[in-house]
């Protein structure tokens, strides 16, 4: 065998054709040796979760996307347009079924449960304590507990809802009746309802009134009492405070009368006082939405009512997110739900891009936030000055979650709406209906 042409070789490397040839065999071995870039799935619904028009349904959703990839490189999040709402549980039902639940994802309330006793949301205590970043003391006390399952954390706030007490301040003027206070009670409430109900014309008809759409519940939940254990294994109709709360309701529905006032009233002006949620009524209050309301009446909002027993308590309701238990990039997932929820420029974006309000403490109080909803309103208008919205919320009150709540929340409301009208006697109609859910639930 003869000796190797060494000399050869080296002249053939020293071509240019072979030079090129290598450059670009090494720049294809260093492009496989590159991490391909990692796709995370985000599960999201269009549109508002509570029924009230958004700008642009999707322009949070991509700014929270942008600040996550910029900030993780060669990470991309990729998300399904155009799910509405309502086919929203269908969609994500479907991607359960199929093993493809996305990595982090919108977990509606009445979901929640379910999903975390099934084991398809992954517990965040752990991730949270590692992290160090998100505490539970920075939400609103209501908004955490609803992404809370037998202790354990599985979901975070992500926006948030809940109940104020809606106020045409122009027939208030009318009449020479200040604002309430923030602290004001059922007595308070009673006798401004007394004053604003009147017959103006002198036709026996009565005119004008000082609430409609004020429910029983709403009565019970600020006289500090609930109906249902959060199972949904007990109930607490004959509780002394629950009964109280019923009998203040037959006297307020007694000042109207057998004359029923709706919120077409509130919108022309003959009613004073009616509860909206907050993403409600800003559209009472906001441009463009305003424009469709009576722009000749000044609107104003305060807190709920105190019962005798009670404080000024709203319900509160909460879009979470939570991770999937299944996701291969635990981390990551983890830093993308962390933006949507923890980071305090996308939080503060809700209120500029949508109609919900952040569950975080420091947002929602802010001074920027002010800033923000006044300047939706007309100028000078401070509707939520004096940390209004932080002071509803934090007294905020969860409904119960069991899975039974809306079919049982039908026979009742039936039930003690009947008491009301009928003026019934309260505490014994109110023992009866005890006895006859807590059979039910038993069965």
């Amino acid at each position: 065998m003869g000796r190797p042409n060494v000399a050869g070789a080296l002249d053939l490397m020293k071509h240019p054709r072979y030079f090129l040839f290598c450059c670009v065999i090494s720049a294809v071995f260093i492009s496989s040796c590159r991490t391909k870039p990692v796709t995370l799935e985000l599960g999201m619904f269009t549109g508002s979760n509570w029924g009230v028009a958004d700008s642009d349904s999707y322009f949070l959703i991509d700014k929270a996307i942008e600040k996550f990839e910029k900030a993780h490189p060669g990470v991309l999040v990729h998300y399904y347009s155009g799910i509405r709402k309502n086919d929203y549980e269908e969609w994500f039902s479907e991607q359960v079924l199929q093993g493809k639940m996305p990595d982090v994802a919108i977990i509606m309330e009445d979901q929640f449960d379910r999903l975390a006793s099934m084991g398809i949301l992954k517990e965040l205590s752990p991730l949270m304590y590692a992290d160090g970043r998100i505490k539970n003391w920075e939400y609103f006390p209501s908004a955490w507990v609803s992404g809370t399952y037998h202790g354990k954390q599985y979901a975070l706030p992500y926006q948030t809802d809940f109940m104020l007490m809606a106020v045409n301040k122009t027939l208030l003027d009318k009449h020479g009746i200040a604002m309430p206070e923030r602290n004001w009670t059922w007595d308070d409430f009673y006798t401004l309802c007394t004053k604003l109900t009147a017959d103006e014309n002198g036709d026996s008809v009565i005119d004008t009134a000082g609430v409609c759409n004020y429910t029983w519940q709403e009565a019970v939940y600020s006289n500090g009492a609930r109906i249902f254990d959060e199972d949904g294994r007990r109930v607490f109709f004959s509780d002394s405070k629950v009964i109280e709360a019923v009998r203040f309701m037959q006297r307020l529905s007694a000042l109207s009368g057998d004359t029923l006032f709706t919120q077409a009233d509130f919108d022309a002006g003959k009613v004073a006082f009616m509860p909206l949620s907050f993403t409600k009524y800003q559209a009472y209050v906001t441009y463009p939405y305003k424009i469709t309301k009576d722009v000749n009446n000044e609107w104003r909002c305060v807190t709920m009512p105190a019962g005798y027993s009670g404080n000024n308590i709203s319900e509160i309701d909460t879009l979470l997110m939570g991770i999937s238990s299944y996701t291969k990039h635990e981390k990551l997932a983890f830093d993308l739900l962390e933006t949507f929820t923890h980071d305090t420029e996308i939080q503060t974006s809700l209120f500029q891009l949508q109609q919900g309000a952040s569950a975080l403490r420091m947002v929602s109080a802010s001074d920027r936030v002010m800033s923000i909803l006044e300047g939706k309103t007309d100028k000078n208008d401070k509707q939520y000055s004096g940390g209004l919205l932080a002071d509803i919320m934090v007294k905020g009150i969860l409904p119960p979650k069991f899975h039974e709540y809306t079919d049982d929340m039908v026979l009742v409301d039936s039930a003690i709406n009947k008491i009301i009208t009928e003026k019934k006697d309260a505490e014994n109609s109110l023992k009866v209906l005890q006895r006859t859910l807590q059979v039910r639930m038993e069965k």
